[in-house]
Formats: C-alpha cells, sequence, structure tokens
C-alpha cells in the first residue's frame, strides 16, 4: 500500500449480484460498509452468458467469467491472469476454497499478494475437509496468511490440521439488523402479504435455499403433510429457492418431489418464489422459520430469520446451529432426517402464539448481541489492516 492511499481488497465469491444468495448479501453488506475505507474489486463466475463480462455494482468493478463449457476454463484463467496484471490490490479475500481458489492462490503468491481463505462449509472447505482431498490442495491452501472461520466446528478442524493458529480468526457472519427486523403489527404483517400475494388467514413456514439434497427442503414438506393429515391445522409454506435445473445446486429429484407431493396446495397453501430481492419482506411475513440442512458453515439465512424476531427450527448441527441456538430458549433443534420430531416441533409452534413469540424475541436479541454486521465488518476490517 502506498502513503495516502487506501487498502484494496480484491473479493473472489462463487457468484455475485445480481445472482442472490445468503454469501452474496453477505459479501455485499461488508463491502458497502468498508468501502469508504478500502478500494473493492470482485472477482467472480456465472452460468448466465447475458450477465456483463465487466461490471459495476453500487460502484464496485465485478469482473466475471463464465463458466458453462469446457473452453470456458482457460478464458477463467485468462481473465484471473488481466485483473492480476491490471488492477492494483493489496489483498485477495477468498470467499470459499475450491479448485479455482487454489489456482487464485497461487497467482496471488506468484505477484506477492496477501491471502485470506474465508472457510464457507464444514465438510467441504474446512482445514480438515481439504486436507482430505489431496496432499497437494492442501498444501495451496497452507499458503494463505489469514484464514477466517465462521463457527467454532472450523477452529476444531483448523487445530487438527496442524495450521498455524496465530492464523485463524473467527468471525461469524453478521446480520444487518435495521433491514432484518419484526414488524409492528398483525395490519402491517397482512398488508405486506397482500403484497406479496400470500394469504393473511394461515400460519405460514418459511424455507429458504437451494433445492439440494444438503439442504433438504423435502423434509420440511413430508413434516408439514403429516401435520395435515393428522390435525388439518390451518397453516401453509413459501419455499424460496431456484428450482431451475441449469443451476449445480439445484437437484431435479427433489424439484419434481416436493411439486408432485404439493400438486394440490401450490397457490393456496404452498407457495413457491424462485428469487427475491428483498428476503427480509418474507421473513416479515412469515409466523415460523425451518432449516433442514444436513451440512452448513453458518447459515445466513438462520440469522436473518432470527434477526426478524421468528421462531426458528433447526437441524442440530455440531459447532454451528447448537453454537447459536439453545434449544427452547430461542430457536428449537432437531436430528437431521427426523421428520416426525420436526412434525412435533412444528405443531408445538403453530399452535402457540406465546412460546413463538418467547423464542422470536429471544432470538432477536441474541443476533443484536452476537452477530451484527457492523461488529464482523469492523474485524475483518482490522485483519485488513494487519495485513
Amino acid at each position: 500500500m502506498h502513503n495516502g492511499e487506501k487498502l484494496s481488497v480484491l473479493m473472489v465469491t462463487g457468484v455475485y449480484y445480481p445472482e442472490v444468495n445468503g454469501a452474496v448479501l453477505q459479501c455485499k453488506r461488508i463491502i458497502s460498509l468498508l468501502k469508504v475505507k478500502v478500494n473493492f474489486i470482485v472477482l467472480t463466475t456465472s452460468r448466465h452468458k447475458n450477465l456483463i463480462d465487466n461490471d459495476v455494482v453500487d460502484g464496485v468493478n465485478v469482473f466475471r467469467s463464465y463458466i458453462g463449457n469446457s473452453g470456458a476454463k482457460l478464458l477463467q484463467i485468462i481473465k484471473i491472469f488481466s485483473v492480476f496484471l491490471t488492477k492494483r490490490f493489496d489483498i485477495v479475500h477468498l470467499h470459499g476454497f475450491s479448485s479455482r481458489s487454489a489456482l487464485i492462490v497461487l497467482i496471488s503468491k506468484l505477484f506477492h499478494k496477501k491471502v485470506i481463505i474465508k472457510m464457507t462449509s464444514f465438510g467441504h472447505d474446512d482445514a480438515i475437509s481439504i486436507q482430505n482431498k489431496s496432499r497437494l490442495f492442501f498444501l495451496i491452501y497452507s499458503l494463505a496468511d489469514t484464514y477466517i472461520g465462521v463457527s467454532p466446528i472450523f477452529k476444531e478442524m483448523y487445530r487438527k490440521s496442524e495450521l498455524d493458529e496465530c492464523k485463524y480468526y473467527q468471525i461469524p457472519n453478521g446480520v444487518d439488523t435495521n433491514l432484518f427486523l419484526p414488524l409492528e403489527s398483525v395490519k402491517e404483517k397482512n398488508e405486506l402479504r397482500s403484497e406479496l400475494g400470500l394469504p393473511i388467514d394461515i400460519s405460514l413456514i418459511l424455507v429458504v435455499g437451494h433445492f439440494s439434497i444438503d439442504k433438504s427442503a423435502n423434509h420440511v414438506l413430508d413434516a408439514w403433510l403429516r401435520i395435515q393429515k393428522e390435525s388439518n391445522n390451518q397453516s401453509g409454506i413459501v419455499f424460496i429457492g431456484s428450482t431451475n435445473n441449469n443451476s449445480f445446486e439445484v437437484d431435479r429429484n427433489i424439484v419434481n418431489s416436493i411439486y408432485s407431493k404439493s400438486k394440490q396446495f401450490i397457490g393456496e397453501r404452498v407457495f413457491f418464489v424462485e428469487k427475491t430481492n428483498h428476503i427480509e419482506q418474507y421473513y416479515q411475513a412469515a409466523d415460523v422459520y425451518v432449516l433442514s440442512s444436513v451440512r452448513e458453515g453458518l447459515p445466513n439465512t438462520l440469522l436473518e430469520a432470527m434477526s426478524c424476531a421468528l421462531p426458528v427450527i433447526s437441524t442440530r448441527l455440531k459447532g454451528i446451529t447448537d453454537w447459536v441456538l439453545n434449544h427452547n430458549v430461542n430457536g428449537m433443534m432437531y436430528d437431521y432426517g427426523d421428520i416426525d420430531a420436526l412434525g412435533i416441533l412444528l405443531e408445538n409452534l403453530l399452535q402457540d402464539d406465546n412460546l413463538c413469540k418467547r423464542i422470536g424475541s429471544n432470538a432477536r436479541t441474541t443476533i443484536k448481541n452476537n452477530f451484527n454486521i457492523l461488529s464482523t465488518t469492523e474485524r475483518i476490517h482490522n485483519i485488513y489492516e494487519d495485513l
């Protein structure tokens, strides 16, 4: 960094806005809060040819390469080199680690750049998972200057890998609690539901995420269908997530199964939202949020739902959700795949307004005290400065 010049960071993500997921929004918020102090450039990919190669999002340059065919790999490598050759930056901040990330680490070292690896998904890019993939992959991974883990399970795996403990920082994902906040009245909630085309006379369960085996949205539908058979309670489900088979994260069988099982309810009790740029409105309009994943890093959607004072039900994931949630205090937990247990928890919440209010209120307090985006960005900025 030259005297008088702002620190400059290359953010590397899988996809970036206008493509939207929890990781994208997290990254975008960090950039918007820090761009007064830091110059950011974004390097990303897309499967959509219609997205502009070189783009500007909120005043930040975004360089995209297409990943859709075999010839695209060479173009990606050329794009990466061109960014390193033509743009000035001091730090490379990787969100997640993949084979493309490994190449970027090697290029970063060639150009004498500092490297941060943010580990995003346990079982995928934690230190032990990388170590198990291959010695070469782990050797490249070990060249980073700093590692960020979002929950305690990453620290545990990092220690086991015997990488330098001084390079590890635990910084959880953060939530903008002024954007993700509960509505003040039932009237406001009903008005919002009408705007979103949702019914106002039933309780709504919200599920957010890809229709993938890992996310297991089908488990929520199965639990709800059992409740419908046994008690016929007045409730419905809103699924938010792409059902597009072209996305590598979407499992066609799960999409087909969910559509087929919910056919008689679609448009009345079961709703599908492909994507939204105002996810906070759906949290505010819902009554219960469910996370049914088998694997996560630290799910943004869970934190956002809690920030909106929604009572949440989540799979019990060691060092991840059991670190955020205290069962029956600020949320509910069940063992992955236990449809009966999920059904019982759903029924408990759908039948008890006071329980919902207590858990939702405690959930919002948890987020305000421990997962505020301002604290997250301040700690990331400190790492940039130290490097």
